[in-house]
């Protein structure tokens, strides 16, 4: 069993506040209406009601049994949709556990219209790299969230 699966029944009370704290954040700076939007690493996924049109994904199928919502099981590194097939790309908090990130922030650049939101533990053993990777691969902007950064593609400009 995964980590995740193994927290999977307290994962909205250790880790709720402060995620749903990110997305809100994320949605007033994008100004996410009725974007078309992909939760990559959605966990739970318990704050979809948040966006009208949601699509989450995750590897943890403990995590996914606790989401209400439109979520499916598949990795970051490939995704099994469509080019361009989402207006909004968010990856929150979970890029650090990705097997292989640059994959998975080419798979993000893919699949969106343009607009791609990450955020990236400031803990993570492996900050300096990924950063590194979100900002050769992606053109961002960023700001400092109490435990991330969040790094914003809101165009390819």
């Amino acid at each position: 069993m995964d980590y995740y699966s193994s927290i999977a029944d307290g994962y909205n009370e250790l880790y709720g506040d402060e995620q749903l704290n990110k997305v809100e954040i994320i949605i007033k700076e994008l100004k996410i209406k009725n974007e078309k939007v992909l939760d990559i690493g959605c966990g739970t996924a318990f704050y979809s009601y948040l966006f009208k049109d949601y699509t989450g994904i995750d590897i943890s199928k403990g995590l996914l049994k606790k989401a209400n919502n439109n979520v499916i099981f598949g990795k970051a590194e490939k995704l099994q949709f469509n080019d361009k097939s989402f207006d909004v790309v968010i990856c929150v908090t979970a890029i650090h556990n990705f097997d292989d990130p640059e994959k998975a922030i080419l798979e993000m650049k893919r699949v969106s219209k343009g607009k791609i939101v990450i955020t990236l533990l400031k803990r993570a053993k492996n900050f300096k790299f990924l950063k590194e990777l979100i900002e050769k691969n992606l053109k961002v902007y960023n700001f400092e969230e109490d435990k991330d950064i969040i790094f914003i593609q809101d165009s390819y400009n």
